[in-house]
């Protein structure tokens, strides 16, 4: 009897350990217990590398990754990839070479970053980025809830048409390779189809700007004359689609997704009837806190994806948000008056 107890026992113990293994094994894109070694606060320096200085939506994400700095007693330093692949690989070595604590990277071309990331791993330093995309080892990305967006443009297209047996929808999307982005556009389907509303023409933006938003609002207009409502999956193009509409004198409610200031003065102006707001503040912030507990706090990330809350921009709430945005980052979200 003793015998057949102490099998039994360690049996069990066995099955345990295995379970234990296993679930381990599974643990992908999520955070685990503490590191070896933690920071001081004082002792920490955080290298940005910015995609570009030159727009608004940068201008904001990287006061939020300095603001972040400012907040926790970390030193800071930045680099400007000025919208060029080979820069960023650049800026990301000299950043390792530098010796820095932590990586932020808002990359211009996620596909390319690998390799630095790959470098600043092996040397200790682990990479976060803020917003785009992400390739190699990255510990996390912290990204817009994308789909989040498109469900809330939908919502708000169909408390402005509620009659969903008349009013059918466009959609204007970006190409397949903008993985993250394209969750927008998703997020519009599916809320969509679950609240009974019918997109009668879905076309893909091939020129990223206002000109391509125009031309592929023409588009959608010439294979489903009868729309009542568009999604515009990006700001520029979303302007543009609201411009052609407004051209050819009809009454076509036109939702963006980016919350640039050609969206907030196009609101302003009553072209376009609503945007989903992109907070670039919080994404760089977010970034940093992340960074912060895993140099300071010694929590464990790898390749996790931490969304950040979008908002829906409508008539109505655009000045209260706007203030909001010059209070955080000291630019107007209408751009230079």
């Amino acid at each position: 009897m003793k015998r057949y107890l102490k099998i039994s026992v360690f049996t069990i113990l066995v099955l345990a350990l295995v379970v234990s293994f296993a679930i381990a094994g599974c643990k992908t894109g999520t955070t685990a217990g503490a590191t070896a070694k933690t920071m001081k606060a004082s002792d920490v320096t955080i290298g940005y590398s910015v995609w570009t200085m030159e727009f608004t939506f940068f201008q904001n994400l990287e006061k939020g990754v300095k603001d972040a700095c400012t907040a926790f007693g970390f030193k800071y330093t930045m680099l400007d990839q000025k919208s060029d692949a080979t820069q960023m690989v650049q800026d990301m070595n000299t950043l390792v070479n530098q010796k820095v604590s932590g990586i932020v990277s808002t990359p211009v071309d996620p596909g390319a970053m690998a390799p630095a990331v790959q470098k600043a791993r092996d040397a200790g330093i682990p990479v976060v980025c803020a917003d785009i995309g992400k390739s190699g080892p990255v510990n996390a990305l912290i990204i817009s809830n994308n789909f989040n967006g498109g469900e809330l443009a939908a919502e708000f297209l169909a408390k402005l048409l509620p009659d969903k047996a008349t009013a059918f929808f466009g959609l204007g999307n970006l190409k397949p390779q903008w993985t993250y982005a394209r969750q927008r556009g998703e997020g519009f389907k599916a809320k969509c189809d679950e609240l009974g509303y019918t997109i009668k023409s879905e076309i893909i933006v091939q020129n990223a700007s206002a000109e391509g938003g125009y031309d592929t609002m023409q588009q959608i207009l010439s294979a489903a004359p009868d729309i009542q409502g568009a999604f515009f999956t990006s700001g520029r193009e979303a302007t543009g689609a609201a411009n052609f509409v407004k051209s050819q004198n009809k009454d076509i409610k036109v939702v963006g997704y980016n919350g640039d200031p050609e969206e907030f003065n196009a609101i302003k102006d009553g072209i376009l009837a609503g945007t989903i707001l992109q907070q670039p503040y919080l994404i760089g912030y977010k970034a940093v806190e992340t960074l912060k507990e895993i140099l300071v706090d010694g929590k464990s990330y790898e390749n996790v994806e931490i969304p950040a809350e979008v908002q829906l921009v409508t008539p109505e709430n655009m000045d209260a948000i706007a203030k909001d945005i010059l209070d955080k980052t000291g630019n107007s979200a209408f751009g230079t008056q």
